[in-house]
Formats: structure tokens, C-alpha cells, sequence
């Protein structure tokens, strides 16, 4: 079957004419359309469980360090940035990008900020450059099939932005958008695909990778290779990622209510 790190490279991607290989190619000037930011480890998973814990919305701040300033405007807000070697946040953050760090924070409809070197200044530079016609969501492993339904109807093209780190292709995100794309067309994953791509992401930051730390153990076999576990829908409205799935859940409520 051959080196099972060669299924979700840019070779396969190179016919999905979705794919935006890394978050440098985002265009100065993007089209209209939806532009899914898939960054897996870890910024796109922090932003699921921040808002599946029943944050308010999560701001993106164009800078790391921009964090404290929307804070003093919000006093109720919780700030992430750094890691330490401990893998403890920096001093004066709340948390970091660790979707299993976030459990432990009380952040129920209170505002979060943060941003990240790849997901994040994705979502700010598509932010910046956008016009009324981009719409920008955050996708990953995790809720794959929930962003894929939700977007399938929608008319006109969908990029998949799959982040990258430091200027590199990344296997996870390339993994993530590619599931992502599978829901777009409906084609469900056998569970021998399923589980190579569980390998995939696994493995995607090295093989020791999962024994780096308790945390990070859980970041990836918890979180990242849980695919389909969540069905939140991040979206940017104005500068912050709301959950769409709870906006479209409330707006269709009345409708329900009179039938």
C-alpha cells in the first residue's frame, strides 16, 4: 500500500481545486466565497472546545500581545497566548492553543481572545483583505462532517485553507481538509480510511510527538484524531468566531414554534 504519509500530500490535493496548501497563498485580495481555515494542532481545536464550552464568541487579535488590550475594553474576557517549557501559559495569559488546556477554564458566555502563528493570522489576514463577499470559518479533524454539511449548500466556490506551520506544508491540516472536502461531496470515509488518517495526524509532528507531554498526548488522541466529534461551525463575524450551528439552531426555532 505504500508510505501511508503520501495519502493527504499536496500531490493528492493537487486535483481539489478547493485547496489553498498553506496560509501564505492566501490571496492579497480574496475572492468572494467561504474560506475554511483548517490549522488542527492546535488553534482550530481550541476554537471548537472554547466554543462548544460555551464562550460567548472568540476574538482574533491581528498580534500575539494585543490580547491584554481587549482585555482591559473587556474585563469579563480570557486571553491565550504562550506555552512555558511546563506547558503553562505565559505570564498574564489565561491559557494557550490546547484544545485540552481549555477544559479546565470557566469561559461560559464570557468573550475569549487569541490568536496563533498559523489558524489565526489566517482568519486576521482574510479578515483584512476580505470583501463583503468572503465568509470565513475555522475547520478541523473534529467537525469535519458538520462544517461540510453546513456549507454544502451554500452557492459559490469554498476554499479549504489548510494552514501550515512556519511556511511548511502540514499533514494534519492537509488531513482535515480533506475530510472536510469529503462531507462537501458526501462521500463518506471507509474505515480503512478512517483509520489511516487517524495514523496521519497521529504521527503528523513526528512519532514521538504524543509522548511529549501529558498534554499534548491528549491534544492529538483525545482531540485531533477524534474526528467528527464536535458540531460546532466557528464563523467570523466582525472580528470574532461565533458557533453558526447555535445562530442557525435559534433562527430556525421560531419557525419550528409556529409550524
Amino acid at each position: 500500500m505504500g508510505d501511508a504519509t503520501a495519502t493527504a500530500t499536496s500531490e493528492t490535493n493537487a486535483l481539489d481545486d478547493r485547496l489553498i496548501e498553506r496560509c501564505e497563498l492566501i490571496p492579497d485580495d480574496p475572492a468572494p466565497g467561504a474560506y475554511v481555515v483548517v490549522d488542527t494542532m492546535h488553534f482550530s481545536n481550541t476554537v471548537i472546545e472554547l466554543l462548544a464550552n460555551g464562550a460567548e464568541y472568540v476574538h482574533i487579535t491581528e498580534e500575539r500581545g494585543e490580547e491584554f488590550a481587549y482585555r482591559e475594553s473587556n474585563p469579563r474576557a480570557l486571553i491565550g497566548g504562550g506555552s512555558t517549557d511546563e506547558y503553562e501559559p505565559t505570564d498574564g495569559y489565561d491559557f494557550f492553543n490546547s484544545p485540552s488546556y481549555v477544559q479546565g477554564l470557566d469561559v461560559d458566555g464570557r468573550p475569549v481572545s487569541m490568536t496563533s502563528s498559523n489558524g489565526g493570522r489566517a482568519v486576521a489576514a482574510l479578515r483584512a483583505n476580505g470583501s463583503d463577499g468572503v465568509d470565513v470559518y475555522v475547520g478541523s479533524t473534529m467537525n469535519a462532517t458538520a462544517l461540510g454539511r453546513h456549507l454544502r449548500d451554500r452557492a459559490g466556490p469554498i476554499h479549504l485553507v489548510s494552514s501550515g506551520s512556519k511556511g511548511d506544508l502540514a499533514i494534519e491540516d492537509h488531513v482535515g481538509a480533506t475530510l472536510i472536502s469529503r462531507a462537501l461531496d458526501g462521500v463518506e470515509l471507509s474505515e480503512t480510511e478512517r483509520e489511516l488518517f487517524r495514523r496521519q495526524v497521529k504521527h503528523a509532528k513526528g512519532v514521538d510527538y504524543v509522548d511529549k507531554h501529558e498534554l499534548r498526548r491528549r491534544d492529538v488522541l483525545d482531540y485531533a484524531t477524534n474526528f467528527d466529534s464536535r458540531a460546532v461551525i466557528p464563523k467570523l463575524v466582525g472580528e470574532s468566531l461565533v458557533d453558526a450551528a447555535v445562530a442557525r439552531k435559534e433562527a430556525e426555532a421560531p419557525r419550528q414554534a409556529s409550524d
